[in-house]
């Protein structure tokens, strides 16, 4: 009977874990309209949180903290490294780009052989900043 019960309280402790992890609105690269279709749920709130939704790996970052024209900064994460870019300018078309507007101004001081690189750290140092707006650009070969 005790048995039973351990048995009975690991399906249950498995079932409740598992419901309690939705999946990431972007799962994939192409499901990256999916952010700017719901981009409601991102406005005012911190660059974690849509983060949190993003799947697949930032390859490449282009970021402009502080505009000298005062215009508003934003973050640019790409999908494709490089080498995949390559690929795209030879195809005449736009890599699929997720363009984040930020509220706030910051810095962005890294050096030059690691200023297009997103990393976990980058991810904690500049996570509270506010989401402005969201937009997405570009297509997937």
């Amino acid at each position: 009977m005790t048995h039973l019960l351990n048995i009975l309280a690991l399906i249950f402790l498995v079932v409740v874990n598992y419901s309690c992890h939705a999946p990431r609105i972007m799962q994939t690269v192409n499901d990256a309209q999916k952010l700017q279709a719901n981009e409601q749920l991102f406005i005012d709130r911190p660059l974690k949180t849509l983060l949190k939704e993003i799947g697949p790996e930032i390859k490449l970052v282009s970021v402009e903290g502080k505009r000298a024209d005062g215009a508003i900064s934003y973050i640019i994460f790409k999908f494709t490294d490089w080498e995949e870019r390559k690929k795209y300018n030879l195809a005449g078309k736009t890599p699929l780009t997720i363009i984040v507007r930020i509220k706030e101004r910051f810095e962005w001081n890294k050096p030059r052989e690691e200023m297009f690189k997103w990393t976990r750290e980058d991810a904690k140092k500049y996570g509270s900043l506010t989401i402005a707006s969201i937009g997405v650009v570009g297509e997937t070969l």
